[in-house]
């Protein structure tokens, strides 16, 4: 098999997974849900409504734009529409309750597809995480870009102890706040990584959320270079 088709083998693996993370998790109860499932998922995946945040208004004009594209929604079921996508994915709605301490190991059970259960990775296609976060976090700007991989998803050739990898990594932005600090402190403080840091602070809900922003898989990837790591 050569390494194209590995790669797009890998790729779609990746795709698979958030797509199942999303389907999963379904989407909250309240009035509404029925029509945001039957009528909005008629062209596209639950997963497009999941990673957004925003305001009513913006969900207004969103709903509008399905409505010209065909979408069949009369007035009073968008007012119903939108006002359900406000609450449960509104710009507010990532401000979740800190996640209990286990939380981190369930969130983490939509990445260990890909990076292992153990945070080895597979070589070659999917990076560690044991050892390579603490790398991560010593480098200046590491802090605050580990949020952005999980929120974003990552897309560029990098290397990690001399293996190189290139396949991209799914955003994940349909986790809360609270969510991604869980993870990322459940990372940071197993196999091993608990020793390399020095004073690591865990993450909280209010810090992902001041770095929570729409970035491209590869504007992420910016990102990472600006850290010096390859």
């Amino acid at each position: 098999m050569g390494s194209s088709r590995v790669k797009w083998l890998a790729a779609a693996a990746g795709a698979a997974l958030a797509l199942a993370w999303v389907m999963a998790q379904g989407l909250p109860q309240g009035e509404g849900k029925a029509l945001v499932e039957q009528r909005c998922s008629v062209c596209h995946g639950l997963e497009v409504i999941t990673s957004n945040r925003l305001s009513a208004a913006e969900w207004d004009a969103v709903v509008g734009s399905m409505i010209g594209n065909g979408a069949r929604l009369d007035d009073a079921e968008r007012k119903v529409v939108v006002a359900y996508l406000a609450t449960h994915f509104g710009k507010e709605a990532a401000q979740a309750a800190p996640a209990p301490a286990d939380e981190g190991a369930k969130v983490y059970a939509a990445c260990q597809g890909c990076h292992q259960a153990n945070g080895a990775g597979v070589p070659g296609a999917f990076p560690p995480l044991a050892r390579h976060v603490p790398a991560i976090l010593a480098a200046p700007g590491g802090r605050a870009y580990l949020p952005l991989v999980v929120l974003g998803g990552l897309q560029g050739p990098i290397e990690v102890e001399g293996v190189a990898y290139n396949t991209p990594m799914p955003a994940f932005a349909s986790l809360s706040d609270a969510q991604v600090a869980a993870v990322l402190n459940h990372v940071a403080s197993s196999w091993g990584n608990a020793a390399l840091l020095k004073d690591f602070k865990p993450y909280t809900a209010e810090e992902v959320r001041a770095l929570r922003r729409p970035l491209t898989p590869q504007q992420v990837y910016a990102q990472r270079a600006k850290l010096g790591l390859k």
